[in-house]
Formats: C-alpha cells, structure tokens, sequence
C-alpha cells in the first residue's frame, strides 16, 4: 500500500499470494518469449486493427479455430492425469512423426506388394512403427464401444 499522510517513504507491500503471482506471470512472459509468441503478441498490439482484419478474412484460420475449439471440449472430458499422459506421448509421437517425415522422400517411396509388406515385417522398426499404431488403433475402438 502506499502511505502518503505520514513522513513515510512511500512503498508497496504485496501478499504472498500476489507475489507468488507476478513470479509466475514471470514465468509465462519467459516462455512466450523463448516460443516467439511473445514478438508476435507485440507486433500485433502495434497494428492491432489491421491484422485482426487480415485475420478474420483468413478463412482457413477461421476453419483451424473451429476445429481447435472441438479439441478443447473433448480435452475436457480427460482427467488431468490423462491430458498429462496425453500430452507427453503427443511430444514424443510428433517429434518422432516429424523425424520420420524429414528422413523420408515422399518421391522415393516405391509402391509394394504382398510380399514386399511381408518383407517389411521382418524390420524391427517397421514392426515397432506397426505395433503403435496397432496400440493407438484398439484403445480408439474400445472407447468408441463406450
């Protein structure tokens, strides 16, 4: 508070709860900063008019935005342990797909057959690639029985 009738020094005193606050706001400026949001918040605080009619006019944001507000209601319909678990195996499944994705030439990819997938079976990352995919498959369907 600040105290101006006295001879005091003027000086502001927060609670803990509004000092634990500003550490974390802290916290999530240092993180929008390392992701770049941050740059991009500010840009668009500085020509706020036109960007937001650049973005309504976008029609496949407005699209993305659509489909981002499904992916939030069915996020909460998880418990916090299973958006936790979620989240991790996402991190590790994209990173590994993005991997996958930079390794492979889309213009190499030589159309197989029978027994060409029979041969790709015997390669233990092949069957490691099925195998979650497989696991990623039955755990869809059991909760599409629910």
């Amino acid at each position: 508070m600040v105290n101006s009738t006295s001879g005091e020094k003027n000086s502001i005193r927060m609670t803990d709860i509004e000092v634990e606050a500003m550490k974390e706001l802290a916290e999530v400026a240092v993180q929008l900063k390392k992701s770049g949001l941050l740059g991009m918040m500010k840009e668009l605080l500085a020509d706020s008019e036109s960007k937001v009619s650049d973005l309504e006019a976008d029609v496949a944001l407005i699209r993305l935005l659509g489909i981002v507000g499904v992916m939030m209601r069915s996020l909460e319909m998880l418990d916090e342990k299973e958006v936790s678990k979620m989240r991790l195996n996402i991190e590790k499944s994209m990173h590994c797909l993005l991997e996958a994705m930079s390794s492979s030439d889309p213009k190499k990819a030589e159309p197989k057959g029978m027994l060409g997938l029979m041969s790709a079976l015997r390669d233990p990352d092949v069957q490691k690639g099925l195998g979650f995919l497989i696991s990623i498959a039955k755990n869809l369907g059991r909760c599409l029985q629910k």
